[in-house]
């Protein structure tokens, strides 16, 4: 009788995402508004999720991942920069409640070397490849519109202000349906 093989599949296609996490005590502090969403509105979708401002999110077979790390290392070469994040924002489609971060042109040099890196590096490589065009931290979904501007109305009587140094970029990834569980930081110079 002949015995069925089976190929090995070393290699699968996974989630990433670049992403800025805030230094303490930013995060710390981001934790407690999603928090006090929380215990205001009760438990929504990302009203758990670590605070971070998303830059870029692709999905990729995972057997590039070195190759990856290699190509996105490449932004390493970026000097740190300042952040401001300002006030609260929402983002109606998605029921979104959001923390606002202001448009530098840091974050603009950011977008074009990874656009660079894709064209260059990555193509064929990287599927739905989206850059975050409107640089934000998530503080939670709502149910609907009226959660949405309840919540919204509510943070916005503590004003929100806060300048922060940005020194790395976090690159992470997940498989579908799962929790973050790899990272990798790049150090900026």
């Amino acid at each position: 009788m002949k015995q069925l093989r089976l190929p090995i599949f070393t290699s699968k296609i996974k989630y990433y995402n670049l992403r800025i996490i805030p230094p303490d005590p930013i995060f710390d502090e981001v934790t407690a508004l999603k928090k006090q969403f929380e215990s205001s509105y009760g438990k929504q979708p990302l009203s758990g999720s670590k605070p971070h401002i998303s830059i870029v999110s692709f999905k990729m077979n995972s057997k590039h991942q070195d190759f990856l790390i290699e190509v996105f290392e490449r932004l390493s070469q970026k000097e740190a920069f300042e952040l401001t994040l300002d006030g609260f924002g929402v983002f109606e489609k998605s029921n979104t409640l959001y923390l606002k971060v202001s448009k530098s042109s840091a974050i603009e040099a950011i977008h074009r070397e990874i656009e660079f890196l894709q064209d260059n590096y990555l193509k064929g490589k990287l599927k739905s490849f989206t850059i975050v065009d409107d640089p934000h931290m998530t503080i939670s979904k709502t149910t609907g519109k009226k959660m949405l501007y309840d919540s919204l109305q509510y943070f916005q009587e503590n004003d929100f202000s806060k300048q922060i140094e940005i020194n790395q970029l976090t690159l992470v990834s997940r498989s579908k349906y799962k929790t973050w569980d790899w990272q990798h930081a790049i150090r900026l110079s």
